[in-house]
């Protein structure tokens, strides 16, 4: 049998990536590994090892190539994790096989060339993100993306504005998260404009629940939607959810977790955010996916 083509689910870091793509494993025939092939952060696949930070890829090495090809494959159980889905069945040829890995996001183009994945861009509010970066003690990347992009010579955004990422502490969170968001979502669009198929769905859309949005992307990825949806859907890991510090909180209803940020997040700092990110908000949302 001819394998299908695997589903990227992709996004600024804690964008809601891994609920979407164990949502969209839930439906039958599908698989999901659950750990993210280009990340290289801890104890991550960093792409066979070849990776030691954020990447822009645009030729991969031979290395680097097979290792997306067994990856998208579900060939490797090197990217099984506890967050993933059905991983036995990853490697059977009439499997399809969702990956999500945020750190694909700069380098689309490449990926989909290597795997013939479809691509899901899972958008959420920048202020959102700004909260869930808090809750883990995390900072956006700012001096390694800024490096990363200089060297692939990518310094403008798809309507020719350059882009700026401001050293690290010469500005507050909110500008920071705002600038990060800005310009990993400029060079996703830049590639979009270059490359047709990518998806994208807005995070509160498709966790609303009417699953109206949610079922048309099942539908223009050509995935049934589960005849059980609570049988069907992956279980929360042990040890998900609870504490503050926990990657998933998987408990929480979708609606609570894509919404909860709105009641946390500091006038002043959402003011900031949307002024910096308001062009490419403006953009993302005539791709946005609806129900």
């Amino acid at each position: 049998m001819t394998r299908r083509a695997p589903v990227l689910v992709t996004g600024v870091p804690r964008s809601g990536t891994t609920w979407l793509a164990r949502e969209l494993a839930a439906s039958p025939g599908t698989a999901l590994g659950g750990r993210e092939p280009m990340n290289p952060r801890g104890r991550q696949h960093a792409l066979a090892g070849t990776l030691d930070g954020w990447a822009r890829l645009t030729t991969p090495t031979a290395r680097q190539r097979r290792a997306l090809a067994l990856a998208y494959r579900g060939a490797d159980p090197r990217v099984f994790s506890r967050y993933g889905h059905r991983q036995w069945a990853a490697p059977l040829p009439w499997t399809r096989v969702v990956v999500k890995d945020p750190f694909a996001l700069l380098s689309l183009p490449a990926v989909v060339a290597t795997t013939g994945a479809r691509p899901v861009l899972v958008l959420r509010h920048p202020a959102a993100v700004l909260g869930s970066y808090r809750r883990m003690g995390w900072s956006p990347d700012l001096e390694e993306l800024a490096g990363v992009l200089a060297a692939a010579g990518d310094d403008r955004d798809p309507a020719g504005e350059p882009l700026h990422l401001p050293a690290p502490g010469t500005v507050g969170e909110a500008e920071a998260m705002a600038s990060f968001w800005h310009v990993l979502h400029a060079v996703a669009l830049a590639d979009a404009a270059a490359r047709h198929g990518l998806l994208a769905v807005d995070r509160e859309d498709v966790a609303a629940a009417d699953g109206c949005v949610l079922a048309a992307l099942r539908a223009n990825l050509g995935l049934a939607a589960p005849a059980d949806t609570t049988a069907d859907t992956p279980a929360a890991p042990t040890g998900s959810a609870g504490d503050t510090g926990d990657l998933h909180r998987l408990d929480r209803s979708p609606e609570q977790a894509a919404t909860a940020w709105r009641a946390h997040v500091d006038p002043e700092e959402l003011a900031v955010v949307e002024r910096v990110t308001a062009s490419t908000r403006a953009r993302l949302a005539e791709l946005r996916l609806r129900g």
